[in-house]
């Protein structure tokens, strides 16, 4: 199936988080795979879509997938007329958005449409610039994950969507955002090493600032739909490579204050927390995406994992007590860990009422 675009009223280089509304609806065809037809009609069914319309992979994938089993024509309902339409094998394209919304009611009316609820996913028209830049607050505001912690959500979230919108109007691509986060990161991490206080403050606000770009990458490849594998596994890597560089410079500075001290075993213990955590967070995420466990109890556990403490590196560098952190670390790495263990082993929480652990789907939730 090809996509034909039809002239309609609005404007399709109205901005809308950073894409135009055209180049937006472009991108979630060629997203699931569907080619916008460059010539006559070629006597298969087509998806006509409004010049204005917004249409969202996810409202796409639901409208080819009714379109396979649906023998007539298919549109989302809408007030403003179908943002778009399946249309028959064989029948004219229409000439311009009100002449679509007219074979709409004609094949409603001959009982030949079909129309459907499109329950994810944005497929609308946009009609006006005001309308416009409602749908962009309310993209932004999606952003916001239930897994952030506190900060992330209060803070991080207010400056990375500040600074993600204009990297997307320019076309700046998630996986380079990644590559940057994790060299200001580990920048932050090697002034952390200086035995100065206000060098280290200096380093802790460069790992804040990168957690910050960490989250515009995510937020830059869903608003410009660049989300990838790739691009998850590389935002793993530079996460971990960061916390890892950070937690092992703070662990040298404390060791080199106090070589002989006690902080030597604090040091041991918060490295092999840190081990440890990370193999049994990977192993309890990974069951609870297999097992189909409760969606709430993942987010709570990636808002437990969030990277707020980089503002407790701040506050310590400041008033000279950085290996307290050190201290932090040693205990709530190996008491994370072990609770992780203790509820996967407990395989907890069980599944809800009624859910069948066997059930087609049952482990194939992700939450992105």
């Amino acid at each position: 199936m090809k996509a034909r675009l039809v002239p309609a009223e609005g404007n399709p280089r109205w901005e809308i988080a950073g894409l135009g509304l055209g180049e937006r609806t472009r991108r979630a065809l060629a997203r699931e795979g569907v080619p916008l037809a460059d010539g006559r009609p070629d006597g298969t069914r087509e998806l006509w879509v409004a010049g204005d319309a917004l249409l969202e992979p996810e409202a796409i994938r639901a409208l080819l997938e009714v379109a396979s089993e649906e023998p007539g024509a298919i549109a989302p309902a809408g007030k403003d007329g179908p943002a778009a339409l399946v249309a028959p094998a064989g029948t004219a394209p229409p000439r311009d958005a009100d002449a679509l919304a007219a074979l709409a009611e004609q094949w409603k009316a001959e009982e030949r449409l079909h129309e459907l609820e499109i329950e994810e996913g944005r497929c609308q028209r946009v009609r006006s610039l005001g309308q416009a830049d409602a749908i962009s607050d309310a993209m932004l505001a999606e952003l916001t994950r239930p897994t952030d912690g506190f900060f992330a959500r209060h803070v991080d979230r207010r400056l990375s969507k500040r600074i993600s919108v204009p990297l997307v109007r320019r076309g700046v691509h998630p996986n380079w955002i990644t590559g940057v986060a994790t060299l200001v990161g580990l920048i932050g991490a090697g002034l952390l090493l200086s035995s100065h206080v206000a060098v280290q403050v200096f380093g802790a606000l460069l790992f804040v600032f990168s957690t910050i770009l960490d989250g515009c990458d995510g937020e830059v490849a869903r608003l410009s739909l660049r989300t990838s594998s790739l691009g998850g596994t590389l935002d793993l890597i530079g996460d971990n490579l960061t916390n890892g560089a950070v937690f092992l410079a703070i662990g040298y500075t404390s060791l080199r204050a106090d070589p002989d001290g006690v902080i030597r075993f604090v040091v041991g213990a918060a490295l092999v927390g840190l081990v440890l955590a990370t193999a049994a967070g990977f192993w309890y995420s990974a069951w609870l995406d297999r097992s189909g466990r409760s969606e709430t109890l993942h987010h709570f556990y990636e808002s437990f994992a969030s990277r707020d403490f980089a503002y407790g590196a701040v506050v310590l560098a400041a008033i000279g007590k950085l290996h307290w952190f050190v201290w932090a670390a040693a205990i709530g790495s190996n008491a994370f860990a072990v609770l992780l263990v203790a509820l996967r082993l407990k395989e907890w929480p069980p599944h809800r009422d009624g859910e069948d652990p066997a059930a087609p789907g049952a482990g194939d939730r992700r939450w992105a």
